[in-house]
């Protein structure tokens, strides 16, 4: 019931926004008559999505996702055109700004189709070096389904790693997704994963990725070529992760690698013994302007940061939520290699 109360307060807030934007970017493009018709497309396609999810229903979730991005870039580009030509009401003004809209969203669609393989190296208290993949916000359901995951699976074999991490979002939320489609994420390497909040929207999460032969570590520990290996998934409750790190038995004068969805709480993972945290959830903002406001919410935004002698890792996200879009940030693929410190 709470979940319920959550998706109907979000879809609420949604649509109101939503309707807002429609209104002015149609009335400036004198289309203001189907500015109701156009708002219901998008709380529709997301409750069919959700419980009765088809084709059609797909095609208007994805539009509808474009159409938003559309929007904003629209008014923004009309409003940076009027500050430029002081508020001139020209026609080939309204041209320059819808044009400018249509070439940023396709833009950030062409960026959200590539990904981007991202090497670092960082000192870990080991003897040899070891590597890591880490996958993030894979966001499987509407957008991202099989195909997807296949080139995530061509580009993870080709490195060669010991192993792939997935801090959370695997899946969306947005449609059911079952374990053969997750079955296609085939990395002939073992795949340890800890639950995001959008992996909470779809309902027994944990059967589904364990059918597809993934391992769920959420709140556990596990032993991995030496190293400490600490689940953590996402939980309602804010800043909850000290709590948790505390319930759980692991030694801290020996290597430690945090998998935890949110990029929170770092410096008490440290105290607690934590070399290297591995986070998501921020996307990196994903697509302007919405990294800046990501950015105020989130410090550690994205890439590797260290403080006293601990490391934290913030992927940019794999796949996409939302919007297929992609503006000043990445999909990306994460290949760690742990280092002894004798080699830095």
């Amino acid at each position: 019931m709470k979940r319920e109360i959550q998706v109907s307060v979000f879809l609420t807030f949604i649509t109101l926004a939503y309707y807002l934007l429609n209104s002015l970017a149609l009335e400036f493009l004198g289309l203001g008559f189907i500015s109701i018709p156009l708002t219901i497309l998008l709380p529709a396609s997301i409750l069919f999505e959700r419980e009765r999810p088809n084709p059609i229903s797909r095609v208007t979730y994805i539009f509808s996702m474009l159409w938003l991005v559309f929007l904003i870039y629209l008014l923004t580009g009309w409003a940076l055109v009027q500050f430029i030509w002081f508020f001139l009401d020209l026609p080939c003004l309204k041209i320059l700004a819808v044009s400018l809209a249509a070439l940023s969203v396709s833009y950030g669609v062409f960026r959200a189709r590539k990904i981007e393989v991202k090497r670092v190296e960082i000192p870990f208290p080991v003897e040899e070096s070891l590597r890591f993949v880490q996958l993030s916000d894979i966001h499987l359901g509407t957008v991202r389904s099989a195909g997807f995951l296949k080139e995530v699976s061509e580009a993870v074999r080709r490195v060669e790693a010991a192993a792939v991490l997935i801090t959370g979002d695997l899946l969306d939320g947005s449609r059911p997704v079952d374990s053969s489609i997750i079955s296609s994420l085939e990395t002939g390497a073992p795949i340890f994963f800890v639950s995001g909040n959008h992996d909470t929207y779809s309902g027994d999460f944990r059967s589904t990725v364990s059918d597809a032969g993934i391992m769920c570590i959420d709140q556990s520990v596990i032993e991995f070529e030496g190293i400490q290996i600490i689940g953590v998934g996402y939980s309602m409750e804010r800043h909850s992760l000290p709590a948790i790190l505390d319930l759980l038995e692991f030694d801290e004068d020996r290597p430690v690698l945090l998998l935890h969805h949110l990029p929170v709480d770092w410096e008490d993972a440290r105290e607690r013994g934590v070399d290297l945290q591995l986070s998501g959830h921020t996307h990196g903002g994903q697509f302007y302007p919405f990294n800046i406001i990501v950015g105020l919410m989130f410090p550690f935004l994205r890439g590797l940061y260290s403080d006293s002698g601990g490391f934290l890792y913030v992927s940019e996200g794999t796949g996409t939520w939302g919007p297929p879009v992609r503006l000043g940030s990445s999909c990306e693929i994460t290949v760690i290699d742990l280092v002894p410190f004798k080699e830095i």
